[in-house]
């Protein structure tokens, strides 16, 4: 069973697709393009562009002679247009490398940029779980339900509380982003944090993570620690997010946030890195300990387009990841219509006709059954056909060897009988007395019954007891003495059997 759900979850993910995974991050945008033939997840395109930071308000300043602090918010603005033409430069810098036309375009933003949070909610919202987020998401995010884009994800049950984990990006971090985009025909098909990027891409590489595993990525002396678990559900494997953290250089140095990486390294049965990561898998006492890198395991995955040219660009993988549908967290801060649109689409046209074509070739070869089974019941009917008339001569041959063998019994126990008759009678001739005559004698299966008139019939029982052919001799009804002086009388008595006689061993 387990076997077939897995080739029917692999069959629903054959497509020939195009991906474009974008990583946006403060100081530079990283592309990643992914083709799938088939089930062949090949690198296309790995880019990187920088995002440099421009000081306009002292530019503003040594323009108009006014003070830097006076131009505040002349600044913000000039700040707000310049990060827009530097993005909108690297973009178009990076469209040789990619096909709006054709590709899904996918945006990861690092955890920094977003909030990622786990929150606990009594069990009975469980079954209006996005009803209850949509009143209850201000409690625990500093912002107005209008002013962010959010999801969330199911984390489990503990206790009387269900987790769940909240995803959350300010729209104005995205409105930028999402107008230069526009701008360029690109409609992204889904915005996620890099907790759901690094963890499809860590499902993807290594599927084999059914124990708890813990990604701890490096990047400017920050850590983020994702933990991930692909746990079972009967015959189903369910990919789960465990925690998320954020941690910056004074964090993870520095209790509380040291215990926590402590307490996540210790918790996991495989850990995997990528970054700069050195000193936080390097132990008490100098030694390190066991990790995988990712950026190894990703070049034994995809093929093509050279090797994965920095640890970076391993988010981007992530996102393109989910345009090529391998992608096992679901992950999107955007509207719910544009949500819904991708669950909805769930198949796509290749796997629809491939799932279609396997349903006809089941059905002809299920309708196949009856057709060989007539068959093999007509070519049967015609060998019986040609076998009938050597099966009745055997019929009558069995017959007549059936009659033949109750011939040779009926004989056999007919002189059987007739040596016991001869016997009986040969044994009444010599016994019997003259003055005593028989009347009638019937003998059936060693019992024997005689009637007739005697001068006296109680003499005739020792008599034939005596005898070695008879035994158990006895009146079989009242004799009567009639005018004659005679009586009549009905004797029975059984043939005596032969006895078997054991000798004991005698020495000579």
């Amino acid at each position: 069973m387990m076997l077939a759900t897995r080739w029917m979850q692999n069959l629903s993910k054959v497509d020939f697709v195009t991906s474009v995974g974008l990583y946006i991050l403060r100081d530079r945008i990283i592309l990643v393009r992914l083709r799938k033939n088939f089930r062949r997840v090949s690198l296309l395109e790995q880019e990187a562009r920088e995002l440099p930071e421009i000081d306009d308000k002292q530019g503003i300043s040594g323009l108009t002679g006014w003070i830097a602090e006076d131009i505040k918010e002349i600044a913000l603005k000039a700040g707000h247009d310049s990060r827009e033409r530097v993005l909108r430069q690297a973009l178009l810098s990076l469209m040789p490398y990619c096909n709006v036309g054709r590709d899904s375009f996918f945006v990861c933003v690092p955890q920094d940029q977003a909030i990622v949070q786990k929150i606990f909610l009594p069990r009975a919202a469980e079954a209006n779980l996005q009803e209850v987020l949509e009143y209850e998401i201000e409690r625990y995010l500093p912002f107005r339900r209008e002013d962010i884009y959010y999801d969330y994800m199911a984390a489990g049950k503990e206790g009387e509380k269900i987790g769940v984990f909240l995803f959350a990006i300010p729209k104005k971090s995205l409105s930028n982003l999402l107008e230069v985009l526009a701008s360029f025909g690109i409609q992204p098909k889904g915005i996620e944090t890099t907790a759901t990027a690094l963890a499809n891409y860590l499902f993807f590489c290594a599927q084999e993570t059914s124990e708890l595993a813990t990604i701890i990525g490096g990047q400017d002396h920050s850590l983020e620690v994702v933990g991930v678990q692909n746990k079972t559900n009967g015959w189903k494997s369910v990919p789960e997010l465990i925690y998320s953290y954020w941690l910056r250089e004074m964090d993870w140095t520095q209790s509380p946030g040291k215990d926590l990486l402590q307490q996540c390294l210790s918790r996991s049965a495989r850990l995997y890195g990528w970054g700069e990561v050195e000193e936080v898998f390097r132990s008490s006492d100098g030694e390190s300990l066991p990790y995988e890198d990712l950026v190894e395991r990703g070049k034994q995955q995809f093929k093509g387009g050279g090797k994965i040219a920095h640890p970076l660009v391993l988010p981007a993988f992530g996102a393109a990841l989910r345009g090529v549908r391998e992608a096992s967290i679901a992950g999107n801060v955007l509207s719910g219509d544009v949500k819904d649109g991708q669950r909805r689409s769930v198949l796509s046209y290749v796997n629809a006709a491939l799932i279609g074509l396997v349903v006809l070739v089941a059905l002809a070869w299920a309708a196949t059954y009856p057709i060989k089974d007539e068959l093999r019941l007509r070519q049967l009917q015609k060998e019986n056909q040609k076998l009938e008339p050597a099966v009745d001569a055997l019929r009558r041959e069995e017959d007549q060897l059936q009659r033949a063998r109750k011939e040779e019994s009926f004989f056999a126990q007919f002189d059987q009988r007739r040596g016991e008759v001869l016997r009986i009678l040969d044994e009444l001739s010599k016994i019997v007395p003259t003055n005593a005559y028989l009347s009638n004698l019937r003998y059936k299966a060693g019992a024997l019954e005689m009637q007739g008139s005697a001068e006296n019939a109680s003499t005739l029982i020792p008599l034939l007891e005596r005898s070695p052919v008879f035994e158990n001799v006895g009146f079989n009804a009242p004799s009567n003495r009639g005018r004659d002086n005679r009586e009549t009388f009905s004797l029975k008595a059984d043939l005596e059997r032969p006895k078997e006689k054991t000798e004991k061993g005698v020495k000579p």
